[in-house]
């Protein structure tokens, strides 16, 4: 691939929706293929242990390894997996957050029915029945948890730092 091909597929790739992982303009199906071999490889990535492991036969191993050595040269493996692994790895985050996101929304959901049945359950009772023991830990857990839900403090009790805030930790006061 000369100089002026990389700069055409770079700037292809800055204006349309192309994913370098994609097959390249030049590119022919056994080398595409070989590519591929090289981007789904699960242990490190080595053009080496994929020829070795795949081909029995010492001579066509090294004309293998010589051939996909020159691709992967010619056709940017290396930073085309990179581009690979880092979509991968924001389409698990996205997934992730997803589920997060769906998580939360269930747990808001089965803490607003407890919430009701404890209202209902509060109207009925008689406050005579109430220990001043009981009345305080109800008082404590419902305003941790409200500080909870509303992102102050996290479970273990602890500040939360919201962006822009600094929590100094007392080895760096006096600094």
């Amino acid at each position: 691939m000369t100089d002026i091909d990389k700069t055409i597929e770079q700037a292809r790739a800055e204006m349309l929706p192309f994913k370098s992982w994609e097959q390249l303009t030049g590119e022919t199906p056994a080398a595409f293929s070989a590519f591929c071999e090289y981007r789904d490889f699960e242990d490190e990535r080595s053009i080496r242990k994929i020829v070795d492991s795949t081909e029995k036969n010492e001579t066509v191993r090294n004309k293998k390894y010589k051939t996909w050595l020159n691709w992967s040269t010619k056709f940017r493996w290396r930073e085309r997996v990179v581009d690979y692994d880092k979509y991968i790895e924001k389409m698990k985050q996205t997934e992730v957050r997803k589920t997060i996101e769906a998580q939360g929304e269930m747990h808001r959901k089965v803490t607003g029915k407890m919430l009701d049945v404890i209202y209902k359950k509060l109207d009925t009772m008689n406050p005579e029945d109430l220990t001043q023991g009981t009345i305080t830990d109800w008082v404590q857990v419902a305003v941790k948890t409200e500080r909870e839900m509303a992102g102050l403090i996290s479970p273990n009790g602890k500040a939360e730092t919201k962006q822009g805030e600094f929590n100094f930790v007392s080895d760096f006061q006096g600094l």
